[in-house]
């Protein structure tokens, strides 16, 4: 397929399925814009950029289009690189989804190729992130749902929930990210999310409370002031994890 690369700049709503909807318009006219926007990275942009509409139904085919001719893996390299926090992350997904379409390969083995590197080091930052908060994260009981609040700096959320989901399948759970505004449901093993809301408001919890000032209390105890490594401590827990950690309040 030739790819006509252009001076063009396109700007869309951010969303997973307006990303969609320009993977449509650009194989579609078969032209790759040199730059892609959003609203956020449009203020800091001096191009006059062509706003592209989402359109959910285009959208909804390309993604049939590229899980019916991508191989599962390099599919989900696609969609694990679009929530991954690249510069322009768009562009590269552009040439990426080229690439897999036109081989029968994996996309680890193309490395090589400038985009397919910067998508394959974002996913692995995003990864490594989701990964270190299957331990850091701490619930408390509201009534009878685990909610618990998070800042994480990448959009890990969705790849945090099939751990929890499947570590206790008869839980309710709340996970709110208050970075990205994004509210997890986790009803007995089954995931959904709420996009673009506040965090939930709860009446506070004596029995909750008290719980966590054993807790603290525990661990007061048992710590060894003189073995205290606060060096150590950094390393294994940076202290953007320790915001919403009761043992470390």
């Amino acid at each position: 397929m030739l790819i006509e690369h252009t001076t063009d700049s396109w700007e869309y709503d951010g969303s997973f399925y307006g990303f969609l909807t320009i993977v449509y318009q650009a194989f579609k006219n078969q032209v790759f814009p040199e730059v892609i926007l959003t609203p956020e990275t449009s203020v800091e942009s001096l191009f006059l950029s062509e706003w592209i509409e989402k359109d959910d139904e285009k959208a909804h085919k390309i993604y049939q289009r590229l899980q019916q001719r991508l191989h599962t893996e390099n599919f989900q390299f696609i969609v694990d690189g679009f929530y991954a926090t690249i510069e322009n992350k768009e562009i590269h997904l552009l040439e990426t989804i080229l690439i897999a379409l036109n081989t029968k390969d994996s996309l680890v083995n193309f490395i090589g190729h400038p985009s397919v590197l910067a998508i394959q080091k974002g996913i692995k930052t995003l990864l490594g992130e989701a990964h270190l908060y299957t331990g850091f994260v701490r619930f408390e009981y509201v009534g009878k749902i685990l909610f618990s609040k998070i800042s994480p700096k990448y959009f890990s959320l969705p790849y945090i929930c099939p751990h929890f989901a499947e570590r206790y399948p008869l839980e309710s759970m709340m996970i709110y990210d208050e970075t990205h505004r994004l509210l997890a449901l986790i009803k007995q093993g089954q995931i959904s999310f709420v996009e673009d809301t506040d965090c939930p408001e709860f009446e506070e919890q004596q029995l909750e409370e008290d719980i966590q000032q054993q807790w603290k209390t525990f661990l007061q105890a048992v710590t060894i002031k003189e073995r205290i490594n606060k060096k150590a401590q950094l390393g294994h827990m940076p202290l953007r994890f320790q915001k919403h950690m009761p043992e470390w309040q």
